[in-house]
């Protein structure tokens, strides 16, 4: 603890040491990999979206564009797409890109050997291969409206790929073509990105340095005492900002939004978690004030697991029959999330009236997740980050990667599958308007709501104005650094 402090103390003087142009950001964990095929949470991702780069990325309204990628086309039927990487991208080793580095990682990421937690995101793909050094062609199965937003995966130098067995990648850190690569790493307290010599635009900071807050109620005493230039303020903080003088003068708050929320998820395999049980819950939950009570401003209520829906989908309560006896049942969230924990403690109260009797269980995030994928709960608090698509196959497909409730059905699967090849925008919309029905009548999960978020940034940094304002499954709020 004494070395932790002593290195928050000699931020400020190392942040211009040599010369160099140093973004002092704070976050809230360490990254479980700095491999971005395993990076899967919120600040692994904001590393590998500086350190990597992809065939699109997400531009400020989350809306897929080119980042590698120089023109792109599909043929009449859309099944076949043709893309030209742009020339000049090279590896932070000098090597150059082409396209034999992508089809090597869509090689690896969809090798069952290697676990890409997202490999079902290549699954509509049938094949790809180089034509020539800039060329791709990719097959695809049939028809898949979302193509560009699932070609955002990190390419890997396929030189480092080349008989790697998965054991060993899975503990590496392979080479980026992004603009920073990693540079240093103080597990658990900190790690630092350095700019990639071989990145050819200009860079606002020379070294990006992370360092990971205990807890995330001191993130503006860093801020106030020129400890860090950048931190997610928690939304009590954030509500008592326009009161405080201090705060206002030495930094900025500014609000984003994360394209996902928080949500209670019913394991289904288990016969006495049945569908009147749920539907007593979504009663309470989406049809009373509590959790506008509970949000107190935090945030806003979701009513629909399809985001796009917004508001638009409002609840209407089931006819249900009065409990005929008290469930015991566990209700289990990751011990690390403050609002998570305070949930379920309301939730034990709020659900007694409906014969619910809730028993708190708090595990450590890793554990949670651990315990989600094996079945190992009643009920369970956790949140997604979503894609900002209509997709929900992950979630709600008899096989998707995050489906833990273990919901199963064959309208649904055929749903979702009809919303991934439909291309018109219209028609999209309509089948996943079927979809919510269908989600609706089983509540394999109920969405809760999405809450603010602010990150506060100290006034010797000005932000552009075309800053990142919404936040997928991908981005974050630094997405485009080097455009500050």
């Amino acid at each position: 603890m004494r070395s932790f402090l002593r290195f928050l103390l000699l931020l400020p003087l190392l942040a211009w040491a040599g010369g160099d142009r140093v973004l002092r950001v704070a976050c809230f964990d360490f990254p479980g990999s700095f491999n971005p095929v395993y990076a899967t949470s919120e600040t692994a991702q904001a590393v590998a979206n500086k350190v990597y780069q992809a065939l699109f990325n997400f531009d400020p309204q989350g809306k897929p564009c080119p980042e590698l990628v120089g023109s792109y086309s599909r043929n009449e039927a859309g099944t076949s797409i043709t893309l030209t990487l742009k020339p000049g991208a090279r590896f932070a080793d000098g090597s150059a890109l082409d396209s034999q580095d992508v089809v090597a990682t869509i090689a690896l990421l969809r090798d069952p050997r290697f676990e890409y937690p997202y490999a079902a995101d290549l699954d509509f793909l049938a094949k790809a291969e180089a034509v020539g050094p800039l060329g791709l062609r990719l097959e695809l199965k049939g028809k898949f409206a979302p193509w560009k937003s699932y070609l955002t995966f990190k390419v890997m130098n396929a030189d480092e790929l080349r008989g790697v067995g998965a054991k060993e990648f899975r503990n590496r850190a392979p080479t980026g073509s992004g603009p920073y690569r990693l540079a240093s790493v103080n597990e658990p307290w900190g790690f630092e990105l350095a700019r990639n010599p071989r990145w050819p635009g200009d860079l606002r900071f020379d070294r990006i340095r992370y360092a990971v807050l205990a807890d995330p109620r001191q993130a503006p005493l860093k801020l106030l005492n020129d400890e860090t230039d950048a931190v997610e303020i928690h939304g009590d903080d954030a509500a008592a900002y326009a009161r405080l003088k201090e705060w206002r003068r030495r930094f900025r708050l500014f609000p984003y939004r994360k394209f996902g929320y928080t949500y209670l998820v019913f394991n289904m395999r288990k016969p006495a978690i049945g569908r009147d049980l749920r539907r007593r819950a979504f009663n309470r939950l989406q049809a009373t004030r509590f959790l506008d009570d509970f949000l107190a401003g935090r945030g806003e209520r979701v009513h629909s697991p399809f985001l796009l829906f917004a508001a638009e989908k409002r609840p209407r309560p089931f006819s249900v029959a009065p409990a005929q006896r008290r469930q015991r049942l566990r209700i289990m969230t990751n011990s690390e999330s403050v609002v998570r924990r305070q949930l379920v403690l309301f939730l034990c109260e709020e659900l007694k009236a409906d014969g619910f009797e809730l028993e708190p269980v708090f595990v450590e995030y890793r554990m949670f997740l651990q315990r989600l994928k094996q079945g190992d709960f009643d009920l369970a608090v956790s949140a997604f980050l979503l894609d900002i698509d209509w997709n929900m196959k992950d979630v709600l497909s008899s096989s998707g990667y995050f489906n833990y409730a273990g919901y199963s059905s064959a309208a649904m699967d055929a749903a979702l599958e009809a919303g991934l090849r439909e291309m018109d925008e219209g028609k999209r919309r309509a089948i996943y308007g079927r979809a919510h029905d269908l989600w609706r009548d089983e509540l394999p999960l109920i969405p809760l709501f999405n809450l603010n978020y602010y990150m506060g940034v100290t006034r010797e940094i000005t932000p552009p104005r075309k800053r990142f304002a919404l936040i997928g499954s991908c981005g974050d709020f630094f997405y485009n650094l080097q455009d500050w």
